[in-house]
C-alpha cells in the first residue's frame, strides 16, 4: 500500500540512538534508531521491507537500521585484472601474483573477485561508499558503520530514500 502523505514529507532530525535487542533466536543484535519530527501523521503507519521499518505516529517518525556483525564481501568490478586465492579465499591484482604459486592461483569471476570485511554494517540505498554484500547475487548492499559518522546531515539525506523505498 502506498501513502501519499509520504511523498513529499518535510522532516526534521531529532536524534539517533543504538538500541540493543535479542532476536527470536536468542542472538544480541543492535539497530539504528533514528527520530525525526514532522506533520502530523493521518494515522499511525508501519512500514516494513527487508531490512528497513519505519513507523509513524502523530508527528514522530522513526527508522529503523539493522547494524550487522558479520563479515561481508567487497566485490569489485574489474575482476579481469585480478586472480583469485581459493586456499586464502581472497583476491589479488594480477601484478601481485608473480610470487605465488600458479597451483594455487585460478582467474578471478565476477563471483570470487572480491575482499572479505569483518565488522559492523548497516544497509545502504545507494552505493556513493563502499558496497560490501554477503554474495555476489546479494540484493541488499551494505556499508561500514561508524557511529561517528552518523550525522545530522547523514541522517536526513537517508530519510526520503529509505521511506520512498518502503513506500513503494
Amino acid at each position: 500500500m502506498r501513502y501519499e502523505c509520504l511523498m513529499d514529507l518535510k522532516i526534521q532530525y531529532l536524534s539517533h540512538t543504538e538500541h540493543p535487542y535479542t532476536d527470536l533466536l536468542g542472538n544480541d543484535q543492535k539497530e539504528l534508531l533514528i527520530t525525526y519530527e514532522t506533520t502530523e501523521a493521518p494515522e499511525k503507519i508501519i512500514l516494513f521491507r527487508d531490512p528497513f521499518c519505519m513507523v509513524y505516529h502523530g508527528t514522530v517518525l522513526k527508522l529503523r537500521l539493522p547494524i550487522l556483525n558479520a563479515e561481508l564481501k567487497r566485490f569489485f568490478e574489474n575482476y579481469k585484472d585480478y586472480c583469485y586465492l581459493p586456499d586464502e579465499d581472497t583476491c589479488i591484482l594480477k601484478e601481485l601474483a608473480g610470487g605465488v604459486d600458479p597451483a594455487h592461483i585460478q582467474n578471478a569471476k565476477k563471483e570470487t573477485c572480491y575482499i572479505r570485511y569483518r565488522g559492523l554494517f548497516i544497509p545502504q540505498l545507494h552505493t556513493n561508499v563502499a558496497a560490501f554484500r554477503q554474495d555476489y547475487k546479494s540484493r541488499i548492499t551494505y556499508q561500514i558503520y561508524d557511529p561517528g559518522e552518523i550525522t545530522k546531515e547523514f541522517s536526513e539525506e537517508i530519510a526520503p530514500a529509505v521511506i520512498g523505498y518502503l513506500n513503494r
